[in-house]
């Protein structure tokens, strides 16, 4: 059995939890400690009612992940999960290769058609088209 570490997404003291330093040592640590991968969550744009009932910000998976990569040689990178539709699919597709062949192969991706319709909203993207961009970006990956 493997256990992941989530990076922490926000923190009451940022400086603390989110910055370079912070993800390059708890990567460590948790590599160290036998963990099998760390992981982050995808949320680009959640809005305030979100925000203040539970939501929370987070780093782009996609550069975090490369901070945990960078600092680490065993550890698994895990995206929790990665929303499909609100990236362009190729350019999605070439971050998601760009990231397994830097880091030796150590990425699993988690994806999902997202359920934020604020977040559809803030990113000019249609809700009501979520599964089927997810589909075009899964079919551009093959």
């Amino acid at each position: 059995m493997h256990f992941s570490l989530g990076l922490p997404p926000f923190a009451d003291r940022p400086e603390e939890f989110v910055s370079g330093k912070a993800v390059r040592e708890m990567s460590q640590h948790a590599e160290s400690l036998g963990f099998g991968a760390v992981y982050v969550t995808d949320h680009p744009a959640g809005d305030q009612k979100w925000l203040e009932t539970g939501g929370h910000h987070a780093l782009d998976p996609f550069v975090a992940l490369s901070f945990a990569a960078a600092s680490t040689t065993t550890l698994r990178l895990q995206t929790h999960v990665l929303v499909l539709a609100y990236r362009n699919p190729f350019l999605t597709a070439k971050s998601v290769l760009s990231l397994d062949v830097l880091s030796g192969g150590r990425l699993t991706l988690g994806v999902a058609a997202g359920y934020l319709r604020s977040e559809f909203n803030a990113l000019g993207v249609d809700y009501d088209e979520r599964n089927a961009l997810a589909d075009e970006a899964i079919d551009v990956a093959n």
